[in-house]
């Protein structure tokens, strides 16, 4: 059984870090610049089915382009989005996101933060993941939302996935 992540962070490194780290572990890996360049974004609701969730974790970022972090995980919550463990990262945490991000029930990590800090939460979490879990395959075809240079999307496209082989 696979466990799905997305993350969302605009810089580069952090992102290819953490998602070379996490296939590393063995998790099946999407990777977004910015929670729009995400087709399930531009949803007005949930399409991953009723009891179904496209991921079963979420690490985001809080600043990003287009769309603060939080509010991202709000909005998703608030069309119906089922993902149970969602991270949220940054170096530059003030009082009002912190509480925020309690309130949606976050995980919050600090950058700099220590991947060690991130694998415990994991294997804290581990045990919520099983062959029961039901994942949409929503998020393995669907459009492609990231923005072309003429301003148009492409088709239907595989999302950008990484996953290793222990």
């Amino acid at each position: 059984m696979s466990v799905r992540v997305f993350i969302f962070d605009d810089d580069d490194l952090i992102r290819t870090t953490l998602s070379f780290f996490l296939a590393q572990e063995g998790y099946l890996v999407s990777e977004f610049a910015q929670p729009d360049h995400c087709s399930l974004y531009y949803e007005k609701e949930c399409i991953c089915g009723a009891k179904q969730a496209c991921a079963d974790i979420i690490i985001t970022d809080i600043n990003m382009p287009g769309e603060n972090g939080l509010t991202f995980i709000e909005n998703q919550i608030q069309k119906g989005c089922k993902v149970e463990h969602i991270a949220v990262m940054s170096g530059d945490w003030e009082d009002p996101d912190l509480e925020k991000a309690k309130e949606l029930g976050c995980q919050v990590l600090y950058k700099p933060f220590s991947i060690i800090k991130l694998k415990n939460w994991l294997d804290s979490i581990r045990a919520d993941f099983s062959d029961k879990n039901k994942l949409s395959s929503v998020a393995l075809y669907m459009e492609d939302a990231k923005p072309k240079k003429n301003g148009k999307t492409s088709g239907i496209s595989r999302l950008n996935t990484t996953k290793t082989t222990p």
